[in-house]
């Protein structure tokens, strides 16, 4: 009697385990078809680092069922291969590309380091006096945001955001497609990013000290609501970025992963993402939900938010690779808003 039930545990553990695989195996082979358009697919792709917890629990529950080893074996190629998705990747070499010709001393400027901070403020909603502290707190040079309102704007400069961030090129915007710069030196104003449905402003920084640099903070639309092919279209179009003769910094809510192929593009075509190439890092250092926000309307102050455990990383700091190294990036937390911040300490030789 108490084998047969034994046998009937056995049993359930190995439906259990398909089970399991069941659930993880959409989110893997939408990432292994690249998480493009249509619909499904990007979202499918985005969940595959939330699919690899249950993939690992199939492969346990596996080895205890009546199918034994081999269950587990066959069950653990899908969950190696969401594993090796998420593993952080081998650190690129944020200094790669073409190398300066040695010099004489003193002909070539000290090495300038520039700390970016990028958030999405979730339509305004971010508490200024957060935001306020966060900037001031990591010694932040330049800060991108995106969902950038006037509302929020307003809010800013009355914490006293200007006196610690004085120049600015700002597109802001009612709800969602607004975003600006703020910097501690001046910008020069440069043309926005051609045809990105958001605000994308750009503009170059060229401290004393250093080199000219050029940021841009961007936000490629959702993939939701039937938006799938226009996300694809905003990321192509932030491939040609990779091509400009100065160092590049592009910020922002990418609404991707490299559980997506067009982002792995972009990343292809030259850029490193921070996050990767960092000497100090976090892991897994996903950005978004940071929170359930409770609120009553866009473009004002979120009501106390309900924390979330944050399962992707859609918000990034992208660099040029030559001459440039990263020494730091991290996400950090700002009330009011679904999405950690990003930091980034990016060094210019």
């Amino acid at each position: 009697m108490i084998s047969q039930w034994f046998g009937y545990a056995h049993g359930v553990l190995g439906v259990l385990a398909l089970l399991l695989t069941a659930v993880a195996l959409p989110p893997l082979l939408a990432r292994l078809a690249g998480g493009r358009a249509p619909a499904p697919g990007p979202q499918l792709a985005a969940l595959a680092p939330a699919a690899t917890l249950p993939a690992l629990a199939a492969v346990a529950v596996a080895a205890l069922s009546a199918g034994g080893w081999w269950l587990a074996v066959l069950l653990a190629l899908p969950a190696a291969l969401l594993l090796a998705g998420q593993l952080p990747p081998i650190r690129p070499n944020a200094s790669a590309g073409p190398v300066a010709p040695a010099s004489a001393p003193g002909s070539r400027p000290a090495p300038m380091t520039v700390r970016v901070l990028t958030l999405n403020t979730r339509g305004g909603s971010a508490d200024p006096a957060a935001l306020l502290d966060c900037v001031r707190r990591h010694q932040v040079d330049v800060l991108a945001l995106q969902e950038l309102t006037p509302g929020l704007v307003d809010r800013l400069d009355q914490a006293g955001l200007g006196r610690v961030l004085p120049h600015t090129q700002l597109d802001p915007r009612p709800d969602f497609p607004g975003a600006g710069l703020w910097a501690r030196w001046p910008l020069t104003p440069l043309p926005p990013v051609p045809g990105l449905v958001a605000a994308a402003p750009r503009a170059r920084i060229e401290p004393a000290l250093g080199r000219p640099v050029v940021l841009i903070t961007v936000h490629p639309l959702t993939p939701l609501r039937g938006r799938g092919y226009p996300w694809q279209r905003d990321l192509a179009r932030l491939v040609t970025l990779a091509d400009g003769p100065e160092p590049q910094v592009v910020a922002g809510d990418f609404n991707a992963s490299r559980d997506h192929r067009p982002f792995r593009e972009l990343l292809a075509a030259g850029f490193v993402d921070c996050a990767d190439a960092a000497q100090r890092r976090p892991w897994p250092g996903f950005t978004w939900p940071a929170s359930w926000d409770v609120y009553s309307d866009r473009d004002k102050p979120a009501l106390p938010d309900r924390r979330a455990v944050p399962l992707m990383r859609l918000d990034h700091v992208l660099v040029s690779p030559p001459d440039t190294t990263v020494r730091a990036a991290q996400p950090v937390r700002v009330a009011g808003t679904d999405h950690y911040a990003v930091l980034a300490v990016i060094e210019f030789a």
